[in-house]
């Protein structure tokens, strides 16, 4: 049948192109990312029109106790190779192992990275595979660099997107970030309570997603504070593991009705004890705290301040309208365009004229502190 032949055509098409491109031998570009067993140079000499498919792996001669099969045979590493490449996502870390999340692929840290770049004398590992809400992330030690292009991809107003330019010698990356909303493209004008909901849901969706890649280092956290194994720790310990296991420093006590199963919610305002492991069991979406009333101070005020300095209501703030905001505000005898300037440079992230809602939101995030939760300070107590 035709159509057959047509299916037999496009995936040779797919195992024509290629994984992924060095540019000036400085920067590896790929979908994924990388493992402890990618080698470019295997990966040059492929011959990928032999591997039947990525979902029907090769047959290995040897099984682990744990299920999993040794890459054993010229096309178990072959097929290895690849997958990895594709799938894979880095974490906080050191190490590499099975990634959970997408059952396919590995998380790697960034001593795998080093390693890797290292290896292969390169400087900067760039893929792509993962939503962010600014549309690009760095990690390792700013030498494995998150790309993602597609802004509002879960929702209008969601994420932004972003494309890496990389120049000079050696090659830097400078970030170019974007938001195409279909909002304006279809002619449709949100509320303001409207947009404040999708950088609300977009934030729990970002926050579950750091939870969940961040698994090993929070498990970790959780059983240094349980030295008896019950399985359950307070929530003063709870919320300081959370923080020094995610790296963020956000209001985790309010977020805990939204993170925890609603099993382990209800029993924890009962007990004041958290069944930790329960910490990746999550709804997203059950009734609670609202993820922007715990990350951002007063957002009432908030929204009564945008609405003021958008004067047009045409969703952004335009830097003649911060201007004559400026004008009004009583300040030390600079001009207000010198004032307009300074605000300007810490509301308007992607320096585009214009600030959106998620920008005037970052803008006044509550950061509790950056340093790690010493052992008797509450996470939750400010400085």
């Amino acid at each position: 049948m035709q159509s057959e032949r047509l299916l037999h055509q496009i995936e040779r098409l797919y195992r024509a192109l290629p994984l992924g491109t060095v540019v000036d031998s400085q920067v590896l570009v790929v979908h994924g990312g990388i493992s402890n067993k990618t080698d470019l140079r295997e990966i040059w000499t492929l011959d990928r029109f032999k591997l039947a498919s990525l979902m029907d792996p090769p047959q290995s001669a040897k099984e682990n106790p744990d299920g999993t099969e040794e890459d054993d045979t010229p096309e178990r590493r072959a097929w290895r190779q690849v997958f990895d490449i594709l799938w894979s996502d880095p974490q906080v870390a050191d190490g590499c192992s099975h990634n959970t999340l997408r059952g396919a692929g590995t998380y790697f840290g960034p001593d795998v990275t080093e390693e890797f770049l290292r290896r292969h004398d390169l400087r900067l590992l760039v893929r792509s595979h993962e939503c962010k809400l600014e549309g690009y992330e760095l990690a390792h030690n700013n030498k494995c660099i998150t790309i993602f292009s597609a802004s509002d991809y879960y929702e209008v107003g969601s994420n932004k997107g972003a494309y890496v330019k990389l120049s000079g010698n050696p090659l830097t990356p400078q970030f170019v970030q974007f938001q195409v909303s279909a909002a304006k493209s279809n002619k449709r004008r949100l509320t303001f309570r409207q947009r404040v909901g999708l950088v609300e849901r977009s934030a729990l969706k970002s926050l579950a997603a750091t939870i969940e890649a961040r698994r090993i280092g929070l498990e970790a956290e959780f059983k240094t504070r349980d030295p008896e194994s019950k399985g359950t720790i307070s929530v003063k310990e709870w919320c300081e593991a959370m923080q020094n296991g995610t790296g963020l420093s956000v209001p985790w006590r309010l977020l805990r009705d939204r993170v925890l199963s609603p099993a382990a919610a209800e029993e924890a305002a009962k007990t004041g004890l958290i069944k930790y492991s329960e910490t990746f069991c999550g709804p997203g979406s059950q009734s609670g705290c609202y993820v922007t009333e715990a990350l951002y101070r007063d957002k009432m005020a908030l929204e009564s301040l945008f609405s003021a300095l958008d004067t047009d209501h045409s969703g952004t703030i335009s830097m003649t309208e911060l201007k004559q905001a400026c004008s009004l505000l009583p300040n030390d005898g600079s001009e207000p365009g010198q004032l307009c300037t300074r605000l300007a440079r810490c509301l308007d992230f992607n320096q585009d004229g214009r600030v959106d809602l998620n920008e005037f939101l970052e803008a006044f995030r509550l950061v509790e502190s950056r340093r790690p939760v010493e052992p008797n300070e509450s996470p939750d107590e400010e400085d």
